[in-house]
């Protein structure tokens, strides 16, 4: 299987760009808002080696990182927060795989090897607890 090369998501009904993985959990799960879904794409190019979290609706991404600049809490209330990336190779290993975990409480992890980004995509809207996982090539 190739690696993740690019991340977007996707607003309501729209469909993935061909060839694309949408992952089909909502981002706004329980806390009403938009639909939001992530989608990745293992077509050419470098792999993405890092995935972080904006808290601030006007935060820059850090420097060859590239922001998405859709609200993931958009209509639902809550924190601001905007996915960004890398395809830095001193940011991490190449990501292989990304999927949606979504529970009743903090404390949900994936089972290895996955693992979890640290920050509820749900952040002060209520409804369920949703994080971005990701397994390493």
């Amino acid at each position: 299987m190739s690696n993740v090369t690019n991340l977007t998501v996707l607003i309501d009904s729209q469909p993935a760009p061909d060839g694309w993985t949408k992952i089909n959990k909502d981002l706004n799960a329980g806390a009403g808002g938009a639909y939001l879904y992530f989608a990745f794409d293992r077509g050419a190019g470098d792999p993405i080696t890092n995935i972080i979290f904006l808290l601030n609706k006007d935060e820059a991404a850090p420097p060859h990182y590239h922001r998405i600049d859709v609200d993931l809490n958009k209509g639902a209330g809550g924190a601001y927060i905007y996915a960004a990336f890398t395809r830095e190779p001193s940011q991490g290993k190449p990501i292989a795989d990304l999927d949606v975990i979504l529970g009743d409480n903090s404390g949900i992890q994936p089972q290895a090897p996955w693992q979890r980004i640290d920050v509820d995509l749900n952040k002060g809207a209520g409804g369920k607890y949703i994080y971005l996982v990701y397994k390493n090539s």
